[in-house]
């Protein structure tokens, strides 16, 4: 054929992966294959949680001390040329890569640097006290030098990143971590505050604030959107006081029958959904810290992946998302997570594909038909991910892919 034209439009503007970086280190050549596969199957933003308690790989140019702290080896960092590569790599493939520097926890390694009080509880035991996993660690919303330091990083991460919308992270803040610090709760009571839950959500909300007027003057005196994660910030009662629907915009990873998601929805924030039992790709392996499986099992195949459709979450919530509904327009997307405790680049293709390949056709087309229709497809999409050099899981004996139609139960 001569001349061809297509119409095409995707059903939801954001589609994304989340590769965690902090836990074990990726190199630029696995990230931007993981780049091609998205750019193959119409994903459109690259999220790049950069750093976490484990290790700093991201090189700052204000503070190199934090990588050269925090990073596992001097090989193992991100510098500015690096993420330019990246950056300027997924530009040409229509990918955004959007940037996440998650604080006020998940934080510890690379900190080290800035003397005492700017955290708090790092690498503190037993660790279950403190935070989720080890090693522990929380910023000191106290210490004035904390966003001295955090606004050097975010502009060196406004210099580098060409996004349109910034994830500030904000997930598993520990009040018994904060509780620890002598400093904090002197601080606190200074300012006439107890020592309740309610108290450590309004210093919470009080570290938020000037952390986001920091992402402010580092993007040239510019509001952007804000990407967090669901927490105790996020909940019913707290939502209200402390963050603006124009401002913020909320990332599930509670599962998709979660009643907070329509309360969301209900006050008015975008949405992206990353609900853990559809979209969490480290989930059903052996555990790490314990005996069994890992806390979010079982494994997740690619069929309910496919069938998380994030309308119809909505719909079984109570919440009207039918064509010209407000809270239709609220709902932006998903994203399908990777965290990275168990998994390095020998691992990370077959994680990732051809998986989420499933949550691309969903997101693009979101079909009437169930996951039977769409076999065939993802066999042979799988196939042409291994032919771009994507390493990508095997579903089904390759029989099946030679007799279309002849491998789904009938029954």
């Amino acid at each position: 054929m001569r001349d061809v034209n297509i119409t095409d439009s995707p059903a939801f503007p954001f589609r994304a992966l989340v590769l965690d970086t902090a836990r074990n280190y990726f190199s630029v050549a696995s990230i931007k294959r993981t780049i091609d596969g998205m750019a193959a199957s119409k994903l459109n933003t690259f999220h790049w949680h950069l750093t976490d308690s484990h290790s700093f790989p991201f090189q700052s140019s204000t503070y190199p001390q934090l990588s050269q702290y925090g990073a596992y080896t001097p090989q193992q960092i991100y510098t500015p040329q690096d993420i330019t590569s990246v950056v300027e790599y997924a530009r040409a493939r229509g990918v955004r890569v959007l940037p996440e520097f998650d604080a006020p926890a998940h934080v510890g390694e690379g900190w080290q640097w800035a003397g005492p009080n700017v955290t708090v509880c790092v690498n503190a035991q037993p660790w279950n006290k403190y935070c989720v996993e080890p090693p522990c660690g929380q910023l000191n919303p106290t210490n004035d030098t904390v966003y001295e330091i955090l606004g050097g990083i975010y502009h060196d991460i406004f210099a580098l990143f060409d996004s349109d919308m910034f994830h500030m992270g904000g997930d598993e803040v520990n009040f018994e971590c904060w509780r620890s610090s002598l400093d904090i709760v002197n601080w606190m009571t200074s300012q006439g505050m107890g020592q309740t839950n309610d108290d450590y959500l309004q210093l919470w909300d009080m570290f938020q604030k000037k952390a986001y007027m920091k992402v402010v003057e580092a993007n040239g005196g510019n509001e952007i959107p804000i990407v967090l994660w669901t927490s105790h910030l996020t909940a019913e009662g707290a939502i209200d006081k402390y963050l603006d629907n124009e401002i913020y915009i909320i990332q599930i990873w509670t599962t998709g029958r979660d009643a907070a998601i329509a309360n969301l929805v209900n006050k008015g924030f975008r949405v992206i959904f990353s609900n853990y039992d559809a979209l969490y790709f480290d989930c059903g392996f052996g555990a790490w810290v314990a005996e069994g499986n890992n806390w979010c099992s079982p494994y997740i195949g690619w069929h309910k992946v496919y069938m998380n459709n994030p309308y119809t979450l909505l719909t079984n919530l109570g919440v009207d998302v039918s064509p010209g509904t407000a809270a239709r327009e609220l709902v932006l997307g998903a994203e399908a997570a990777l965290w990275t405790e168990q998994v390095d680049e020998s691992s990370l293709d077959g994680r990732f594909w051809p998986r989420a390949a499933a949550m691309a056709e969903r997101l693009w087309s979101n079909p009437d038909e169930g996951w039977q229709q769409a076999e065939y497809r993802m066999l042979a999409h799988r196939e042409r991910l291994v032919q771009r050099g994507i390493q990508s899981e095997a579903l089904e004996p390759q029989w099946c892919y030679q007799n279309e139609g002849s491998c789904p139960s009938q029954g």
